[in-house]
């Protein structure tokens, strides 16, 4: 039997240690941190459990390259006082020879808190630059958040919500980061405090970076989901759009659409490569009426999978028929009309879309092999907003859009705004916090990205920019806000991955490395380093430029230079009249 050292001697230990020393469950129950560490907090000691894991080979993911790591994989519980709950963290610990007095933190996608501990997630992200990483799953015992929002009709679990908000993610950093320090010892040493994520995960990485500003060194956030109840019902607007002009496309049309508008679209930036870089030279100068005519052929399909793109999910498909026809007028309405963004009757702007070049995923039509035809088909995500977060039915869906209009979408999210302002729509510009705590925020957007709106990271930006920033000019003020938030629109990115109609785009792969290169040496990313990871340009490296700079390509497509471009720049900017109070 393993003779336990006292903690002090134990932990003291650390530094000189191999990872069976400290990869055992006495060991680590010694590291819990203390009660009263945390007020309200308990760790329940009896649930750790450790599991070593030895020269395991991790595949390249889009947020970290390919790596081999040994690792011990740490879970146990917590619970808050008074409510007799238990909320389950992982944590991966590097050996100690390999910690480098990092912490990562992590998030999720869609409902979920998390991406799950599997090297599928996350957590090698961390591992590989020396960090101990963490994930919570917020007490929801497996569920996705949407599961256990309501304890019944009409009555929210605000705990759990709370929870889902920012406040799950805040103490599994706590938890770990003092775990952290208690397990290695680090005494007075600093131990970095970073988070990593996209999607959800993004919108959970500035709920800590606007709540918690002091607690993170580097925050990096990819296409979050900010500004939660116009996000989700968002997605309804192609639906509604359809409807009111009575015209549901086949998928073939708006298919041929989105390749039309990448191969238009795609030199504008000085550089052919099947990648549009700029989507807003692309909004000034295609003209989508030149498509009308134009053929699409589509072959018939025996059925698909659902759609489970994070915040655009859909049911099965049933069979399609093969589609043959020509882009009709009213399909370049519908596509004209989605980009302009959602307008209230008055024409009044209430929310923004996706960029020229991205999926119209939210506008995917059924087809009813009785009478021949295309119809509605509702969205799930947005449905189940409507239902379950705005109506507080126990409903996956809206099962009709029955005399629902631009003025309906309008007044939903002004309710879901209302009803989650201080939990979900995480969107307060004031980082001054983080800025006087010296924390640093790496934000991109993939600029094709069809599920959560890239307009909508430019939306938040100009927000802080002008807060913090009220009486300086946009260069000056850019300049200043550079200094600790940079947000980089990512060429022919989709929604937090690559894209395959758009394969040559680059992806920012290393971005973990680019933020400690920020935060612990002081390299401020002028311009963003990306890899292309697919396609005929695989493995050729890229600079993004950092916003409100954009990419025009020279010689040849050989030279990229960042520039500003006055109209471009406008295309991004919108005023949200629709509402009396400002939308951030």
């Amino acid at each position: 039997m393993r003779n336990i050292l006292p903690l002090a001697a134990a932990v003291g230990a650390a530094h000189t240690a191999s990872l069976s020393d400290v990869c055992n469950d006495a060991y680590i129950k010694a590291a819990l941190p203390a009660d009263g560490t945390f007020q309200g907090i308990s760790m329940i000691s009896s649930s750790v459990s450790t599991t070593i894991h030895s020269n395991v080979s991790i595949s390249s993911s889009n947020f970290y390259p390919a790596a081999t790591i040994s690792y011990c994989d740490v879970t146990f519980n917590y619970t808050h006082t008074g409510r007799n709950d238990r909320v389950a963290l992982t944590y991966w610990l590097p050996a100690p020879a390999d910690f480098k007095n990092r912490f990562l933190t992590t998030g999720g996608e869609a409902y979920e808190i998390n991406e799950g501990s599997s090297t599928s997630g996350s957590l090698p992200g961390g591992l590989m630059y020396g960090a101990v990483a963490g994930l919570t799953d917020g007490g929801f015992n497996g569920q996705s958040f949407d599961d256990v929002f309501l304890l019944a009709n009409g009555t929210v679990d605000w705990q759990n919500t709370f929870m889902f908000g920012y406040q799950g993610i805040h103490e599994m950093m706590e938890i770990g980061r003092q775990l952290t320090r208690n397990v290695y010892n680090t005494g007075n040493d600093k131990v970095y405090t970073y988070y990593q994520s996209c999607s959800e995960g993004g919108r959970e990485g500035w709920s800590q970076a606007q709540r918690y500003g002091y607690d993170y060194d580097g925050i990096i956030v990819g296409a979050p989901a900010f500004r939660f109840a116009h996000q989700q019902i968002n997605h309804l607007v192609p639906n509604v759009v359809e409807q009111t002009m009575d015209y549901y496309p086949p998928p073939c049309e708006l298919e041929l659409i989105v390749n039309a508008t990448i191969a238009a679209c795609d030199p504008l930036d000085g550089r052919a490569d099947g990648v549009v870089a700029r989507s807003d030279l692309c909004k000034l100068h295609f003209n989508y009426t030149s498509l009308i005519g134009a053929p699409y052929y589509c072959a018939a399909s025996s059925g698909g999978s659902s759609l489970g793109l994070g915040f655009s999910k859909r049911q099965s498909m049933s069979s399609t028929p093969a589609q043959n026809g020509t882009v009709t007028k009213e399909a370049v309405e519908l596509v004209q009309t989605l980009l302009a963004g959602l307008k209230d009757t008055q024409g009044r702007q209430a929310y923004l879309y996706f960029q020229p070049g991205a999926d119209f995923d939210d506008a995917e039509t059924t087809y009813d092999s009785e009478t021949g035809t295309w119809g509605l088909s509702i969205d799930g995500n947005g449905g189940e907003f409507v239902a379950k977060f705005v109506n507080l039915q126990e409903a996956d869906t809206l099962s009709t859009l029955d005399n629902v209009t631009y003025d309906t979408i309008r007044g939903w999210m002004q309710m879901g705004w209302t009803m989650y302002e201080d939990t979900l729509m995480t969107h307060n510009p004031d980082l001054s916090v983080l800025q006087q705590s010296g924390g640093k925020v790496l934000h991109f957007h993939g600029e094709q990205d069809p599920s959560v709106p890239t307009a909508s990271s430019v939306h938040y930006y100009e927000a802080v920019r002008k807060i913090m920033f009220p009486n300086e000019s946009l260069n000056t003020s850019a300049a200043a806000l550079g200094e600790f938030y940079r947000l980089y629109l990512v060429p022919g990115m989709a929604y937090c991955g690559t894209n395959s109609e758009q394969p040559n785009g680059p992806f920012p792969q290393t971005n973990m490395a680019v933020m400690i290169d920020w935060v612990e040496n002081g390299v401020v990313p002028v311009t963003l380093n990306a890899t292309v990871l697919q396609g005929d340009n695989e493995g050729e490296h890229q600079q993004i430029c950092a916003w409100p700079l954009r990419p025009l390509w020279s010689n040849n497509g050989t030279t990229m230079d960042c520039v500003f471009d006055q109209a471009s720049y406008d295309t991004w900017i919108y005023d949200f009249d629709a509402y009396n109070l400002p939308l951030y």
